[in-house]
């Protein structure tokens, strides 16, 4: 293994040229929330700042391994950021660390978020129904390192409204009361309450925590979340969290209405690290802006965070290399634009190195970082798309001119990053197996679609004739009070709660193809949309087994099954389908869904039941206990009218509910 990393060594340093420069100010830097910490046990373990730190160096995080002892040592340099730490004999914390079952001893951080409402200007349009985390929007950065335990306690200070946190894309391995998915893995937080999830960071990289109760994150509860440790390609210096987002002057809870008759709620700007310019106004009309120096190599972080927006990230006359697609580390690869899904993250090297496109050196002092909605994948109102020029890239110190630059000569298309381009770093271990036939009753297959209203089956009440997006059998509609979480004992499910038990056996691999069209499967009344949906899967990194923009007949299905892309969100293209696999090694009720978040509200959901007794024995009665303590503070609060928006209101939950 050690000759193996050796090796891999050698080759970044060949892709990568490295400089060396002194750092500068950062008027780009998040919001940084404050950890505390409980103390190591001095083994006399390494502890050091990882190089992916805060721009702000008054808010940098030191990660503490003094459990490991004095024989270990921090081994990440410019150089060589694939290595973290280096042990006796010749072991190492690495980029090719199975870190699916591997990861280095941290410390326990804790934290604290508090939701609340605020009014948010964050475009020079107020949005009165702001929820946020901390008064602050985007939320403040979480922040661990790998190996690390995470403690977090939410607080909710909102006048009408339960919510649960989901830590998007962390696998929450045997952790799933943590995922934070209510009707599923607990009862929404009562205003009022608070609820503490602990959990470890197996994984490493960026993502984002959001809200989790209905359409909440759409109203600003979303924060970032970095688990710091090694990368697949080299860079000088890091670059806080870009979060890009659509963003809409009005509640998601006003225009939901709106997805229910069967159109698309528009959106009005778009925001970067919570900051835009709708029609000119909003901080005086600024952008989100950043310095580079040239010749160094910058970290991105890249970040969506939309309700119903794939961006095509660029900047003009740089060169981006790509080293990880959601929280997996893949072989760097060179473009001049990433096309960012919702919900999908990639940590990218930018070099300060801008060139014409005959190659020749440009010496400009600013250059328009982009944020384009891909064509097909929005839903902003037609003559109203936001201008793609949301940051600014400056080499001037102090210069607030705005770039003269164009943009590079890239396709705006609706779509993922190439799939032969995603190659995972780690391929140990990721031959998948051959699947079995495609036969009949076609229990792996499922149609993401819209289902026509059948009379006397609405939701929230009986007569309404709502359309649903759906994915199973059909559309997901969950109960508030009585989560999945708290029923594993069932032999049979409310149909509402969608489902789908997989009792595969431990280490086994379960298989689904996921489709937006098909010429020869047969189907319900499901009605054939095309429309593209990003799937989002917790409890899981899957592998791709193959993407297509063609409609689903099984003869064209061929599985790439050696090393194949891993993530944990695949943009499904609109007509066509995806294949992913996963192991069942991770025993919970786990949610995949579409990430549009209309979508995911109207019922595009389902719940993979991932071997129901194992999960029934982990979940023991002192793990429950606050899942039902939570249930019941929840049920007090919901049965008292005058907590509710709307006392003499018939209905409570007009959706999913996720």
């Amino acid at each position: 293994m050690k000759l193996l990393r050796d090796c891999w060594v050698a080759l970044l340093e060949l892709f990568n040229a490295v400089t060396l420069a002194p750092s500068f100010d950062h008027p780009d830097s998040q919001h940084i929330l404050d950890a505390g910490y409980e103390t190591s046990d001095g083994h006399g373990g390494p502890v050091f700042t990882p190089p992916s730190h805060p721009q702000d160096r008054d808010k940098v995080l030191t990660c503490d391994y003094s459990p490991m002892g004095r024989h270990w040592r921090p081994c990440s340099t410019p150089h060589s950021r694939a290595c973290w730490l280096a042990g006796p004999g010749g072991q190492e914390f690495n980029i090719l660390t199975d870190y699916e079952t591997k990861a280095p001893t941290g410390i326990t951080r804790k934290y604290t978020l508090t939701a609340d409402e605020m009014n948010i200007n964050a475009d020079g349009v107020p949005m009165p129904y702001g929820k946020v985390f901390n008064k602050q929007y985007p939320g403040p950065w979480i922040q661990a390192c790998w190996g690390d335990t995470l403690e977090i306690t939410v607080k909710n200070n909102l006048s009408f409204n339960g919510t649960t946190i989901h830590w998007h894309g962390l696998r929450q391995l045997e952790s799933l009361e943590m995922d934070g998915v209510n009707g599923v893995t607990q009862c929404p937080i009562a205003p009022g309450e608070s609820y503490t999830y602990r959990f470890r960071a197996i994984q490493y990289g960026t993502s984002w925590y959001h809200s989790h109760y209905s359409l909440q994150y759409g109203d600003g509860m979303v924060g970032p979340l970095t688990i710091h440790g090694p990368h697949s390609s080299n860079y000088d210096e890091p670059k806080d969290p870009i979060l890009m987002t659509d963003w809409n002057h009005r509640s998601g809870f006003q225009d939901f209405y709106i997805e229910l008759e069967g159109r698309a709620p528009p959106m009005d700007s778009i925001l970067l690290n919570g900051q835009g310019s709708y029609a000119g106004g909003g901080h005086q009309g600024y952008k989100y802006r950043t310095h580079f120096k040239r010749g160094r190599k910058y970290l991105l972080r890249l970040i969506n965070t939309s309700v119903a927006t794939t961006f095509v990230f660029a900047i003009d006359n740089h060169k981006i290399t790509v080293m990880s697609s959601d929280f997996v580390p893949i072989h760097p690869y060179v473009t001049d634009h990433v096309v960012v899904g919702i919900g999908q993250r990639y940590h990218v090297v930018v070099e300060a190195n801008p060139k014409n496109p005959d190659g020749t050196p440009n010496h400009s002092e600013a250059f328009w970082m982009r944020t384009i909605p891909s064509t097909g994948c929005h839903n902003f109102q037609e003559g109203g798309v936001p201008n793609g020029r949301q940051g600014i890239v400056y080499y001037k110190q102090g210069s607030t001119a705005y770039p003269l630059t164009a943009p590079g000569n890239y396709s705006l298309a609706c779509r993922d990053e190439p799939f032969e381009k995603l190659r995972p770093v780690l391929a140990e271990g990721w031959v998948v197996p051959k699947p079995g036939p495609l036969d009949e009753p076609y229990d792996d297959l499922f149609h993401a679609g819209i289902d026509p209203p059948v009379p006397g089956e609405g939701r929230p009440l009986p007569s309404d004739m709502f359309v649903r997006w759906a994915i199973g059998p059909k559309a997901l509609f969950v109960n508030f009070s009585d989560p999945t979480i708290l029923n594993l004992e069932n032999t049979e499910w409310d149909p509402d709660y969608v489902v789908i038990p997989k009792n595969t056996p431990e280490g086994n691999w379960i298989y689904m193809i996921i489709f937006g069209n098909t010429t020869s499967i047969p189907s319900n009344a499901r009605q054939t949309i095309p429309a593209a949906h990003p799937i989002h899967l917790h409890g899981h990194d899957f592998a791709l087994l193959q993407q297509s923009t063609e409609p689903f007949h099984p003869p064209n299905f061929n599985p790439k099954l050696d090393n194949p892309p891993r993530r944990d969100v695949v943009l499904l293209p609109a007509n066509g389908f995806v294949a992913i696999a996963f192991k069942a090694d991770n025993p919970g009720s786990w949610l995949i869904h579409c990430h549009i978040a209309w979508h995911a509200s109207s019922g595009l959901a389902m719940q993979i039941l991932e071997s129901q007794e194992a999960l029934r024995k982990q979940m023991t009665r002192a793990r429950l206990e606050p899942v039902e303590k939570g249930c019941a503070t929840w049920d007090k609060w919901f049965s008292d009218p005058k907590n509710l928006w709307d006392p003499n209101v018939t209905f409570f939950q007009e959706d999913s509910g996720i």
